[in-house]
């Protein structure tokens, strides 16, 4: 992600390594923007598949239920619960 070179919003940004940043880029560059949404993450997280989401953007990629219990299958890089798993590939 480039960054946007955009001023500013109110004069306010966000500091990373000594550089000024928006708020999205901000989050791009530490890795906290949201798999799900792309927005940034600056509450609960849940780390999955090598990614980062909000608890509500992680969901079954079929039946789009919020995969909040902790167990899910992948297949193709994509998450899916018990039910549509076993229903799809079973």
């Amino acid at each position: 992600m480039d960054d946007c070179r955009q001023p500013f919003q109110g004069g306010s940004f966000f500091d990373h390594e000594g550089l000024p940043y928006c708020e999205t880029h901000y989050h791009a560059k530490r890795g906290s923007l949201c798999a799900g949404c792309s927005k940034p993450i600056t509450g609960r997280c849940i780390t999955a598949m090598f990614k980062k989401f909000h608890p509500e953007h992680f969901v079954c990629a079929f039946c789009l239920k919020q995969l909040n219990k902790g167990t899910f299958k992948e297949q193709k890089d994509k998450p899916y619960c018990h039910t549509c798993f076993a229903k799809i590939f079973g």
